[in-house]
């Protein structure tokens, strides 16, 4: 584990050490993360950087305190003989009870002999500029990672996670250390809104990377199936009046409790494109000039698998009344969860 340096490795380590001690902080910060049962005499290496043996230390332990040092105590602190340059480490309850600190390791494990400390001679060197500190419901990512300080594998000072078992916390917190420091916190509810949101556009950002080798007629017609799961009701297809209107399908919504505030009909104009349309207007111009001559009251739609509309579309769609539908908006549709959609997933 300690071998090189990994800018991506598939573990960390959960480093605890006292709880809200500003001047373990105040060390972490300048670089020196140090964990308790450090007493002089305490190192777990020999000056010529070899392993001490757990029988020396634990003696140690005895003609220090008096006392018997816990069973896995040796253990548990040569974990961070494992640690070297590169490896992540997560310090949960620093600087307060609420809040966790990442921070990248600068180099492996080393005991303070000389000074007047009489704990907290173990020390992990960490790189100053790669620390962060997030509140536990920072974003999703710090809620993810701060739900591993309660379990029973990860409550002894210092132990290791890591793939295969965890990837997900693993892939979270190489995020966290890509972000800058957050102390605020999101309510619960908002927290689990968010991870929900990020997969919905996942699955609308696959499916506008599928559709990308179909064609007009089969967007059509997942356009029209997608209408039909929804429980609208086809009235008719493709309606052309012979003098430039065009209306490819008019759909009735489902009846519902409210469907007096509900339109009676949508007449809906599908447009198969790429990037950005820049004939999108003859698309509006279409719908537009197909109501007129039908003398038709349906709400009038564009559903385009473009990424965006020309600017001059959406002047013509917004003084005509026209619902553009376009982008990720578009493939929410599709999938059925066109009321999930996000403006800002776009941006």
């Amino acid at each position: 584990m300690a071998a090189g340096y990994n800018d991506s490795p598939d573990w960390f380590t959960i480093f605890r050490t006292d709880e809200n001690d500003g001047w373990l902080f105040e060390e972490l910060i300048a670089g020196r993360l140090r964990q308790g049962w450090g007493a002089p005499g305490f190192g777990l290496l020999d000056p010529d950087g070899a392993r001490v043996e757990k029988t020396d230390w634990e003696q140690a332990y005895r003609s220090h305190w008096n006392g018997d040092p816990s069973p896995k105590r040796f253990a548990i602190l040569s974990r961070m003989l494992e640690m070297g340059i590169g490896d992540v480490v997560v310090v949960p309850k620093m600087p307060e009870s609420n809040q966790l600190t990442v921070a990248r390791v600068a180099s492996g494990y080393r005991f303070e002999h000389d000074g007047e400390l009489e704990d907290f001679r173990h020390v992990v060197h960490v790189k100053p500029q790669s620390i962060r500190t997030f509140d536990y419901r920072a974003d999703e990512d710090a809620y993810l990672v701060s739900g591993l300080f309660a379990r029973a594998n990860h409550r002894s000072a210092v132990s290791a996670c890591g793939n295969p078992a965890n990837p997900a916390h693993v892939e979270a917190v190489l995020r966290l250390m890509k972000r800058p420091s957050c102390t605020s916190s999101m309510p619960r509810e908002a927290l689990s809104r968010a991870a929900i949101d990020d997969v919905l556009k996942e699955a609308a950002e696959s499916l506008r990377a599928r559709i990308k080798g179909w064609n007009g007629q089969r967007f059509e017609e997942a356009v029209r199936q997608a209408f039909r799961d929804q429980g609208y009701e086809e009235k008719s297809r493709r309606r052309f009046d012979g003098q430039g209107g065009d209306a490819d399908m008019v759909v009735a919504p489902p009846a519902n409790p409210h469907s007096m505030f509900l339109p009676g009909e949508i007449a809906v104009q599908v447009k198969w494109k790429q990037g950005l349309d820049e004939d999108d207007e003859q698309a509006v111009r279409q719908i537009v000039d197909w109501a007129e001559s039908q003398g038709s009251d349906a709400v009038k739609y564009v559903i385009s698998s473009a990424s965006e509309f020309t600017e001059g579309a959406k002047k013509m769609a917004a003084a005509n009344d026209v619902v553009l539908i376009g982008g990720l908006q578009t493939m929410c549709f599709l999938l059925g969860i066109a009321s999930r959609y996000r403006d800002d997933w776009e941006q």
